[in-house]
């Protein structure tokens, strides 16, 4: 349905350029967000008097308003404003880092994140002007916010003349030199679910940046950083390690403890096992954070050869050697 700019501004049909600048400005100073804060009906209204002023003061778009053609199109006049929620545009996104032990990565965690971001100015209550100062629609997107670009493809972006604010601050707050947002610091309470990785990202949305006249936040994007093991390797949701068998439990088998990240595994060695053999024990690597279950643990088996051996268990290893077959010779 067509809205009636002439009845929202209060003017006839035979106004002059005078008269409805005259009533726009009255009507902006009734209703301007820095009166009605965060009044959601007044901030329509406001975006709802800038759009009939710029309709009705610009020769073009009046004449084609009064033949019934509606508001200008971005083929006649280039550019025409979008409606926009209340407030200004949405805050920029943070990006911060987390530093993550190797266990709280398998286990999970709750931490508290320190952040420095920006908040609403409580000096003006984001409006960004000076107290007792009053924020004007801008001019050329209406109040806006946003523009309309392109003759053939249209593209919508943010108002270059407001920088996307939709008001034009001529006397602006000191603390917040009319940003209507301010420098803070705080905490923001993060869940990193088991099994996270460095590099993983997780967004919480509407902790970011706050932004400009009361718009909304951006998102805060927390990246992990998980510290090295001194025991483990990782390679996806795989872990690997070594275990040091001695030579007699090589030979003859043995039950071994290897570590695990989650406590202690007990690990049957066969006979005969080799210096360097891996063996594979599934679903005891790392929790997946995609899909459930675990990945494996690898461990490579390093035989310790013995030093400093006196003459009697020199003597047994030279009876040894004479009664195993071998492609060196006996030892002298």
């Amino acid at each position: 349905m067509k809205r009636d700019y002439y009845a929202i501004l209060g003017v006839a049909t035979s106004a002059s350029a005078v008269e409805i600048r005259r009533a726009y400005q009255r009507l902006a100073r009734q209703y301007s967000p820095d009166v009605n804060l965060w009044e959601q009906q007044a901030r329509a209204l406001f975006e709802e008097i800038g759009e009939a002023y710029r309709v009705l003061s610009d020769p073009m778009a009046r004449a084609l308003y009064d033949r019934g053609s509606g508001p200008p199109s971005a083929d006649s006049v280039g550019v025409t404003s979008q409606a926009r929620p209340a407030g200004g545009r949405r805050g920029d996104d943070l990006h911060v880092s987390v530093q993550v032990a190797f266990g709280q990565a398998v286990s999970g965690l709750e931490t508290e994140v320190p952040v420095e971001r920006l908040s609403p100015c409580i000096t003006c209550g984001a409006t960004g002007t000076a107290r007792g100062a009053i924020p004007m629609p801008c001019s050329h997107c209406g109040g806006a916010g946003t523009v309309w670009r392109g003759r053939v493809t249209l593209e919508s972006g943010p108002c270059p003349a407001c920088a996307g604010a939709g008001v034009r601050v001529s006397d602006p707050c000191p603390p917040c030199r009319g940003r209507g947002v301010a420098p803070s610091r705080g905490t923001v309470r993060v869940t990193l679910p088991p099994g996270i990785d460095t590099g993983a990202q997780f967004r919480l949305p509407g902790e970011g940046h706050a932004g400009p006249f009361g718009g909304p936040r951006g998102d805060l994007i927390v990246i992990a950083r998980v510290h090295d093991d001194p025991v483990f390797t990782r390679k996806g949701d795989n872990l690997y390690c070594e275990v040091a068998v001695s030579i007699i439990e090589a030979v003859l088998g043995a039950r071994v403890a290897v570590p695990g990240v989650d406590g202690e595994l007990a690990v049957a060695v066969p006979p005969g096992t080799q210096s360097g053999q891996v063996f594979r024990l599934r679903g005891k690597g790392m929790p997946r954070l995609a899909g459930g279950g675990r990945g494996d643990l690898y461990v490579t088996v390093r035989v310790r050869i013995p030093r400093d051996l006196d003459a009697r268990t020199q003597e047994l290893f030279r009876e040894l050697g004479r009664l195993l077959p071998s492609d060196r010779g006996v030892p002298a």
